[in-house]
């Protein structure tokens, strides 16, 4: 056996510790030796009687005892320790890192490859090198690529939950809603949105969600991941998750792939969203209506997350229905109940489909006249026509004249957009021109600019004129100049700051009103 070296042991023997000088270091050696011979040569004691091993130190007294074994060997039980810390540095030339730099810091992969196919001369044999280069950590380092697939995937309903804000959005819609929120279930793949005009809500949205959802399932959410938003983790969000028991999961700093359902959701999202309010040419003010009819068509829409159903299956176990799909923001006739008009008035308005009910089996739809959201399920659809948001209603709904068979347009309610088409009607003529009538078909576009003023009021009493102003029911049989005539009533003049009326009638300043107020005696 070869000694590669020698030095000194420190050993730990019931809480003491010993040091044993000129310790020969044999590698080939299965257990280390402690000689008798030396320990006495040392100035030590060793006294062994009836099976027991004792060494005594001069001045110390005992210092070990042990036991004879089976084999007639005494087993010392002694723990080793370190002496000080040594640190050694070795120098060697490191020839791959060497050609690493001569390259201009090339990949050792390009190293091996140049050398492997021999395509230059005077390269030397390099080995496979481990050391990492600082500097090509400073110009080359890049992101770790992201896992494709998700490593974990929810076994039930509301087990996780993604969500994610997507906006502001431009312009505000009609009701100032510039962001909108989405929450998926990992699960089904269902997806629910909703609408805020600050992104501070979204606490309070998703309190909302969860109470919705939670009494529909009768299950609790259990984990919901998220980005780092400042919304989703603040103090008052993270606080009512930890008291409702719902595990937060985060996604690193820059990396929305890590959320990536709900990023991808709001991409899509947004992408069907511009193609319908492109296809029928539909006021971008009016996005929110179509994100809500998107998330309902892909709730009912194939999903590879999901295999061979739909998502809204997956949530509710019933096989969803899309008979009453139509073309958002087509051109829909609402049919007007009998209690909301008169003999004559017509029985059917022009709409904007915007999609469906939440509450009802019936469609959401838009007059663009009262400009008004309606609901109703008794609708005449014209998937191909359009509303023209640029023409106004007399170009559009003075005439609209239609000829065939409308069997084929399904009597549903949807919403849509209204739009209609110039129309007139001809006759061909058969002997003499005898004027017998004459109407004039602006009459109903013709706005209203009859003014109710006292300057009026004394100028019709002074006026035995007459004329266009005066055509109405209110002046009928000139009543007021023939008792200012008879000297009954005398007609003055008066100012708007003096007329006390106008506090009933008239939405007025607020310190004129008061002032108003003041003369009522209130």
């Amino acid at each position: 056996m070869t000694v590669m070296g020698k030095g000194n042991v420190r050993l730990k023997v019931n809480g003491l510790t010993h040091v044993v000088t000129e310790v020969f270091f044999v590698p080939d050696l299965k257990n280390n030796l402690l000689s008798i011979g030396q320990l006495q040569e040392k100035g030590l004691a060793i006294l062994i009687k009836h099976g027991l091993c004792r060494i005594y130190h001069p001045t110390k007294g005992l210092l070990i005892q042990t036991a004879m074994s089976a084999n007639r060997m005494f087993i010392l039980l002694a723990v080793s320790q370190p002496s000080k810390p040594t640190c050694f540095h070795t120098a060697t030339q490191d020839l791959s890192h060497l050609w690493h730099s001569r390259y201009g810091h090339l990949s050792h992969k390009g190293l091996r490859t140049l050398q492997f196919k021999k395509m230059v001369h005077g390269l030397p044999q390099l080995e496979a090198s481990t050391t990492i280069c600082i500097d090509c950590m400073i110009g080359k380092q890049h992101r770790d690529p992201i896992p494709k697939r998700s490593t974990w995937r929810a076994s039930q309903k509301l087990q996780l939950i993604h969500a994610d804000i997507c906006g502001p959005i431009s312009p505000m819609s009609n009701s100032k809603k510039r962001y909108l929120i989405c929450f998926i279930d990992d699960f089904s793949r269902k997806t629910w949105v909703y609408f805020l005009v600050e992104k501070s809500e979204a606490l309070v949205t998703f309190k909302y969600f969860k109470k919705s959802v939670e009494k529909e399932m009768d299950v609790c959410i259990k984990c919901l991941r998220t980005d780092h938003g400042g919304e989703f983790i603040s103090q008052d969000f993270n606080e009512f998750c930890k008291e409702n028991g719902i595990k937060r999961q985060l996604t690193a700093a820059y990396t929305p792939q890590q959320n990536g359902v709900a990023e991808r959701k709001n991409r899509t999202i947004m992408n069907l969203v511009r193609s319908m309010l492109s296809e029928k040419k539909i006021p971008k003010t009016f996005w929110p209506e179509a994100v809500n009819w998107t998330v309902y068509i892909l709730n009912r829409g194939p999903t590879l997350a999901v295999k061979h159903i739909t998502p809204e299956e997956a949530w509710s176990l019933l096989k969803p229905s899309v008979e009453h799909f139509r073309v958002f923001g087509c051109l829909a006739h609402v049919h007007v109940p009998d209690a909301k008009r008169t003999k004559l008035e017509d029985k059917s308005i022009a709409c904007v489909l915007l999609g469906v009910s939440e509450e009802s089996k019936a469609y959401r739809l838009y007059n663009p006249i009262a400009k008004k959201i309606i609901t109703s399920r008794d609708v005449v659809f014209e998937e191909n026509k359009s509303w023209d948001w640029d023409k106004s209603y007399e170009e559009q709904v003075v005439a609209v004249l239609e000829c065939g068979d409308n069997d084929e347009e399904a009597a549903v309610s949807d919403e849509g957009e209204i739009e209609s088409e110039d129309g007139d009607i001809t006759e061909e003529k058969v002997g003499s021109d005898e004027l017998i009538a004459f109407t004039d078909s602006d009459y109903a576009g013709d706005s209203e600019d009859r003014k109710s003023t006292s300057s009026s009021t004394i100028k019709l009493s002074k006026n035995p004129v007459m004329h266009g102003r005066s055509k109405h029911i209110d002046v009928r049989f000139h009543f007021l100049r023939d008792l200012t005539k008879e000297g009954t009533v005398e007609l003055i003049h008066c100012g708007i700051r003096d007329q006390v009326a106008d506090v009933m009638t008239k939405p007025l300043k607020l310190d004129f009103f008061l002032k108003m107020r003041e003369l009522l005696g209130v």
